[in-house]
């Protein structure tokens, strides 16, 4: 079974197509060592994040009279995603974990219960009222179990280290941290206080071992 990045981003919601374009620029421009000559550099990227977010803000302000400004400035940066998930795939070293490592989704990936999983993708963060906050991870194949840490603020505290699927937290923390450690795909989090910061983690495994950490999703937990 290949392995290839998913193009998803070209039917998405505009949410999910921003988080996209966040963890590209995290994956491949923030990693030098396995992506040392992408397409183009960062700024020339963040150039053309920059105009389609800022045209996107005009059309939602100013309505029908932006959308062909904006529509322009999502096919151009749609386009550059193309450009640098192509590079992504041609690498000498493409892989599974290359492939997660920068940002894009990994479909027919291959993975045996005898290889470890790769790293969790978020897919849809749902608020259900009264401070729960629902996550739902695309599969990967050769998983046989998901799990998140949910943490107060916008990164994981400072000190905490998580290697071969225990993380490990350093005496006297005052930050809060939940575990979610059930099977499935989807995690569920009651209670969380309105108005507070959170960053979600996740991880996948099997007989095999256990992904490194995925990159955080942050958000505010409200009611909406």
């Amino acid at each position: 079974m290949s392995i290839y990045l998913l193009d998803d981003y070209h039917n998405t919601t505009k949410s999910l197509y921003n988080i996209q374009l966040t963890k590209v620029t995290n994956g491949v421009f923030g990693h030098p060592i396995e992506f040392a000559s992408p397409p183009m550099t960062k700024p020339e990227f963040l150039l053309k994040v920059n105009a389609y977010r800022d045209a996107n803000n005009e059309y939602e302000a100013g309505g029908k009279d932006f959308k062909a400004d904006f529509e322009l400035k999502k096919g151009e940066m749609t386009n550059e995603l193309d450009v640098v998930k192509s590079y992504v795939e041609a690498l000498p070293t493409f892989s599974v974990m290359i492939g997660n490592l920068s940002g894009f989704n990994v479909n027919k990936q291959g993975v045996s219960s005898g290889l470890v999983p790769g790293q969790p993708v978020l897919r849809t963060l749902t608020r259900s009222g009264s401070g729960t906050v629902i996550f739902y991870y695309y599969a990967i194949d050769g998983a046989d179990f998901y799990g998140t840490y949910l943490v107060e603020g916008d990164s994981m505290p400072a000190g905490c280290v998580f290697t071969s699927g225990i993380l490990y937290i350093p005496k006297g923390l005052t930050a809060g941290i939940i575990h979610n450690g059930t099977k499935q795909r989807t995690k569920m989090y009651h209670n969380l206080v309105l108005g507070q910061q959170y960053t979600i983690f996740s991880y996948a495994g099997n007989a095999a071992g256990v992904s490194i950490l995925s990159e955080g999703v942050t958000f505010t937990a409200s009611n909406k």
